[in-house]
């Protein structure tokens, strides 16, 4: 018996020791096994990155990454688990305002807006994703609007941008609109990746849904500064003007003065934001796949 147990023992220490010796050479000789690059890139953060002026991940802040928008408040703002650690949670009440915006964003010829949202249906006006406001104008420079749609599975969405110059010109500010057989399909009630795209070297607007071009009209895509049917020419680089501040999930009307009050169809945000992203030039077809596939990847 004594024999047996001896034997026991021994079997044992020899497997302790060989799983020692495995541990040993798995976790402290081995390198880690890295990921397999998407599009040539290992983070998200890689993708255009001298391009990236501007990123919020929501992880439990309000906090610009980049320090190109800071010095903000939250209202009424909580966080939920999102695509990638945690998300802003919107509510009818809920924005973040920013009083300092650097030249970085001020002065985007093209631009790239990036983000996921998980929101339903609403009713009763527009809901602000963000807004880069204009001190002397009811419409501000650059944002997003999603229109209330009632009980459909449609999403009309809204993008603005704007050229001030001197002298100006008739077509300054656009409202870029997904509206009639051009509303955005299947974007209610979970995760969806949101990009859009202006360039202003060839005045051309894109859009793009978990990683997908969506075929739009030239009517949509091109950007002209006046009617191109009596001779309007290309739009050419944006230019925004008299910036001040910087909101995500609201109206510029929601700061207050020198704005004034926001009307009664001026909404908040209601839903979920995560990986907001502002770049300062139009991102490709690859770079966009690749943008949304690394974050998916919680990259």
């Amino acid at each position: 018996m004594k024999k047996n147990k001896s034997i026991f023992m021994l079997s044992f220490v020899l497997v302790s020791a060989l799983f020692a010796g495995c541990e040993d050479s798995i976790d402290k000789v081995n390198s880690p096994i890295p990921y397999e690059s998407i599009g040539g890139y290992e983070n998200s953060d890689d993708v255009a990155a001298a391009h990236l002026v501007s990123k919020f991940s929501f992880d439990g802040n309000i906090a610009d990454s980049k320090n190109s928008i800071t010095d903000g408040s939250a209202t009424n703002v909580t966080y939920e688990t999102g695509i990638k650690g945690e998300a802003y949670k919107g509510s009818p009440s809920s924005f973040i305002s920013y009083n300092t915006v650097a030249n970085s964003v001020v002065n985007l010829k093209s631009v790239t807006v990036s983000m996921w949202i998980k929101t339903d249906p609403h009713t009763g006006g527009a809901q602000s994703l963000f807004m880069l406001p204009k001190k002397t104008d009811f419409w501000g420079n650059i944002f997003t609007l999603i229109e209330g749609t009632g009980p459909a599975t449609t999403m009309l969405l809204k993008n603005h941008i704007q050229k001030d110059v001197t002298p100006s010109i008739p077509w300054a500010g656009q409202f870029i609109e997904h509206g009639g057989t051009n509303v955005l399909a299947n974007m209610f009630g979970a995760w969806k990746h949101l990009v859009w795209t202006y360039n202003g070297t060839s005045s051309t607007y894109s859009i793009y849904i978990d990683g997908q071009k969506l075929n739009i009209p030239a009517s949509i895509a091109k950007r002209y500064a006046s009617d191109p049917a009596t001779g309007g020419g290309p739009y050419g680089e944006l230019a925004n003007s008299e910036v001040s501040k910087f909101i995500i999930g609201g109206y510029q009307q929601h700061l207050g003065a020198p704005w004034g009050a926001a009307d009664g169809w001026m909404l908040h945000y209601t839903g979920l934001m995560d990986e907001f992203r502002i770049y300062d030039a139009a991102l490709n077809d690859n770079e966009v796949v690749a943008l949304y596939k690394l974050e998916k990847d919680k990259r």
